[in-house]
């Protein structure tokens, strides 16, 4: 156990190692929100730079890419051969979407997906909610994040984690006013400002949850009054799973964490410079500054000033004005374009991110196929990171649901990704094993490239409809949309063969209307109005012809007579209309 005055000593110490990622953290962060200052004196600082900010914009189209398709989860049962252990099995999954689904795993992964390419970094805590009664995840900013030294891309689970934030006095007084009152000089009534930044510490491992406030003159800007140090802890529980409850998933690289834009800041602030200089001179050719120069030996006075809206000429003795045409370098342009392609080159930003098209590129096949080669791979690649964090939260969970409430029933309904419908459990009975398998139907594609490619499979005959139904993300429960398939097939056979009928006249007007009647009004389908009318029909003939007689077919009338016109004639030859309709599907 640490005491809350070892917890705020291990944050100095890892807000200090971690100095230098933090800063590069907060450099993207200021880039992809335009936080930056052109460094011109000529400039306003809160003037915002006049460039695209390709950072944004291809942080945002990748992790959009990313994110598009939701990934599946696969869990194993404990005896291929025991129907029960199957079926603990499927309750596991379903348990499993539905956590998801409590803590809106779509919209978390957009944001993940962000902080994996750009910070290079994601971190995931999991808690256990008493009010929902399931484990719930919970995306920690990187930034405030000081998780313990991991090993590589390959470790995610560090043995403890730190994260820092701030919040008001006044937050912290509601929340702990007990504890709030050593912050307001040892009493109730205390005059301590509620806007007052107080540093929150929170600290997990393997043994406890424990929340610290902190005012020090230390704490990163915290109390520069220099008021002295004050250290309270707000909160202490056990933590009962025996591990952290803290995933951290890395971007690959050589050896430290880099995020993909990394390496174009320095570009962007060039193109930054060089677009504000150019405006300058813009405005300068647009509104010249007018000097008055001096005739040799004379003291040049300007004697009365010009007005061109009263007509007012203007009179200058002893000199002349001249104006100071200034125009922009005729590399400037091409040196911002040159910038401008170094970015996308470096970061893999294509320019259909931003709806255009490239100019050597003369097919859509070709345009594609350039698209694929630089996003694809990155796409996949963050994919892949983000399907194996999940599996090792997926565990975590699991833990967290038998520790907190392992005979507890819990049910609830779930429609998330591939998984619908009501799902039952008990942590204990049915979470036998914690192995699962989280993936990506195809990593590196988005729902729009998975589709077509999966479309084109099937038109070449190398994948059946149930197994691109599997990885289709748009479909959510394959047997379900196999059976709807079929049944469409089926009523297009229908209405076709109804349709030749008709044409033949092997079914009565009156017959046909009826049917039309019954699917206009949506009283039946189009198989349940078929079938009513010759029910209708059987009816009607029986009621004209002696029982048992020969004449007394089922089927509807033939065109020209109703059933009550037949008189007890037997039907013609090759008749029945809808019966043999019926009876040939």
């Amino acid at each position: 156990m640490k005491s809350a005055e070892d917890i705020v000593g291990l944050y100095y110490e890892r807000s200090q190692n971690h100095s230098g990622i933090k800063d590069r953290m907060l450099s993207i962060r200021d880039h992809y929100n335009g936080d930056i200052v052109v460094p011109l004196p000529e400039i306003d600082s809160t003037e915002s730079v006049a460039v695209a900010n390709l950072l944004a914009q291809g942080l945002d189209q990748t992790a959009m890419r990313v994110s598009s398709v939701l990934p599946d989860i696969i869990c194993p049962p404990t005896d291929d051969s025991s129907k029960q252990a199957v079926k603990h099995a499927q309750v596991r999954r379903k348990a499993m979407f539905g956590w998801w689904q409590t803590s809106t795993m779509d919209l978390q992964l957009a944001k993940r997906a962000r902080h994996l390419i750009g910070y290079s970094q994601s971190v995931t805590q999991l808690r256990f909610d008493a009010d929902k009664g399931c484990p719930t995840w919970h995306q920690r900013d990187p930034l405030t994040s000081y998780p313990s030294a991991l090993r590589g891309p390959d470790d995610l689970s560090p043995a403890d984690c730190l994260f820092a934030y701030e919040r008001s006095f006044g937050w912290v007084h509601r929340a702990y006013p007990e504890a709030a009152i050593r912050f307001a000089n040892g009493t109730k009534n205390g005059d301590y400002d509620t806007d007052n930044p107080i540093e929150l510490i929170e600290y997990v491992d393997h043994e406890e949850y424990v929340l610290v406030a902190l005012r020090s003159a230390q704490s990163g800007g915290l109390g520069r009054d220099g008021t002295e140090q004050i250290i309270t802890e707000l909160e202490r529980t056990p933590n009962l799973i025996g591990r952290c409850p803290v995933v951290v998933a890395s971007r690959i690289s050589l050896d430290e964490s880099r995020g993909q834009f990394d390496g174009i800041l320095g570009m962007y602030q060039q193109q930054a410079k060089l677009m504000a200089l150019e405006v300058l001179a813009v405005q300068k050719g647009v509104f010249p500054d007018t000097w008055l120069v001096g005739n040799p030996g004379e003291q040049p006075k300007i004697v009365n000033t010009a007005n061109g809206l009263t007509g007012e000429v203007g009179v200058v003795r002893g000199g002349q004005l001249r104006d100071m045409q200034m125009q922009p370098g005729f590399m400037t342009n091409p040196a911002i374009d040159r910038l401008e392609r170094a970015q996308r080159l470096t970061a893999g930003i294509p320019a259909e991110y931003g709806g255009e098209s490239a100019s050597n590129i003369r097919t859509g096949r070709r345009g594609d196929a350039v698209l694929s080669a630089v996003v694809d791979f990155t796409v996949q690649e963050t994919q892949k990171t983000l399907a194996r964090s999940l599996e090792i939260e997926n565990k975590i969970a699991i833990a967290q649901a038998k520790a907190y409430a392992g005979n507890k029933p819990k049910s609830f309904y779930v429609s998330i990704g591939k998984v619908k419908g009501k799902i039952d459990y008990t942590p204990n009975k049915h979470f036998t094993t914690d192995e699962n398998v989280v993936s990506y139907s195809q990593a590196g594609s988005d729902i729009n490239n998975l589709v077509i490619a999966g479309g084109q499979r099937l038109s070449m005959g190398t994948m059946s409809k149930e197994a691109f139904m599997r990885i289709d993300p748009l479909v959510e429960n394959v047997e379900e949309e196999l059976d709807n398939v079929i049944a469409e097939q089926l009523e297009a056979s229908l209405l076709a063969g109804l349709q030749q009928q008709a044409a033949n006249g092997a079914i009565p007007p009156s017959d046909l209307a009826r049917i039309m009647e019954l699917v206009r009004n949506d009283k039946e389908s189009l198989a349940g109005a078929v079938t009513k009318v010759q029910k209708e029909a059987q009816e009607r003939q029986a009621e004209q012809v002696e029982p048992g007689a020969p004449e007394a077919q089922p089927g509807i009338a033939q065109p020209g007579a109703g059933a009550e016109a037949m008189g007890g004639a037997p039907p013609p030859e090759g008749g029945g209309g809808l019966r043999e309709l019926l009876g040939a599907m």
